[in-house]
């Protein structure tokens, strides 16, 4: 999950399977009286159920394909639009297209699985407008055909929602993965951005100009949180906000590869092109941080080992057995072995 957006997207840990953490959003919780005021309360809890495994299983996709690509997953955060899995796909622009696809893929699944083909043409839109639920309330007569019709419209929702080119969505991360082959590595974040900014504004758009408020809210609130993203982004191009100043994106090595050596700053040259001289910025900054970082890691790596020798390896929260990992092979891979 981006760390960046977890103050937007508040959350509680409900159980652990092995290193994998679930939580679940608060936001679920307030659902849950919108649909039982909107919708007749068995239908209500129905929906609230069948959204809740939905997107588990939206989730799990995104997990179980993270792994077979050789990448990791350690957490799934469990939202009404989606989730948002903390996974990281193996190396390669097709590991990552298909870690991210997975999610819309098992909702697709689902979809065929349960489709209700029993419905005849005429009224087969009702059952695919995704702005309404087909079904007023349960009949006792056929009451396993009208799950499936509930399932069948919750899963499709969340297709139709995360197949939108707008980040967090999982078709704004398959748009962000393509402009990696396309634009260079330090300006594909602002511009997927910016991307799904444009989207959004359509999304509302469209929304405004059909009378439609749910349209007009997803909009709205998908242009919010990329705006409030583009405005970290710009932060992040000051003073690099990854987890201890670094980037693990590309492995233990990538700050060796961008920045100069400590102390070696030089003025930036006016002849360059404006992304020469921003990029030269950018380098002479990271060298100026790089020391300071360095030190920030060795003190965190200090504080953990310290409370592993004091309560033990199980005193440590996944998380925190994370960045032990990562600041030890850091400080490796810099030639400073920790004792």
């Amino acid at each position: 999950m981006n760390e960046r957006l977890n103050w937007m997207l508040p959350s509680f840990e409900i159980v652990r399977i092995g290193s994998l953490q679930i939580r679940i959003s608060f936001y679920f919780i307030a659902l849950a009286p919108v649909f039982l005021f909107r919708f007749a309360w068995i239908l209500g809890m129905a929906l609230m159920g069948i959204l809740l495994l939905s997107v588990f299983l939206h989730e799990i996709g995104h997990v179980l394909l993270a792994r077979w690509t050789g990448g990791t997953a350690t957490e799934i955060h469990l939202s009404p639009l989606g989730g948002l899995a903390a996974v990281q796909a193996g190396r390669g622009t097709w590991s990552q297209i298909v870690t991210t696809a997975a999610g819309p893929f098992v909702n697709l699944v689902i979809c065929l699985a349960v489709f209700p083909s029993y419905y005849a043409p005429e009224t087969l839109w009702s059952v695919l407008n995704p702005l309404e639920l087909p079904i007023a309330k349960f009949q006792d007569d056929r009451l396993l055909k009208d799950l499936g019709l509930v399932l069948f419209a919750v899963n499709w929702v969340l297709l139709l929602v995360n197949l939108l080119p707008i980040l967090p969505l999982d078709g704004g991360r398959i748009v962000r993965t393509l402009l990696l082959s396309r634009i260079h590595p330090e300006l594909v974040d602002r511009f997927a951005v910016q991307v799904s900014m444009v989207a959004a504004g359509m999304v509302t758009l469209g929304g405004l100009c059909g009378d439609l408020s749910a349209i007009v809210f997803l909009g709205a609130v998908l242009f919010v949180v990329n705006l409030i993203q583009l405005f970290e982004t710009e932060a992040i191009d000051r003073e690099d906000d990854s987890f201890l100043g670094y980037d693990f994106s590309e492995g233990y090595t990538s700050l060796n590869r961008s920045a100069p050596p400590i102390g070696n700053t030089q003025p930036v040259d006016s002849q360059k092109g404006l992304l020469e001289q921003w990029r030269e910025r950018r380098r002479q900054q990271q060298a100026q941080a790089l020391r300071r970082q360095q030190e920030e890691a060795e003190r965190k790596l200090d504080e953990l080992l310290a409370k592993v020798h004091e309560h033990g390896m199980g005193s440590l929260t996944s998380r925190e057995q994370q960045l032990l990992k990562q600041v030890s092979d850091l400080l490796r891979e810099r030639g400073k072995r920790p004792s």
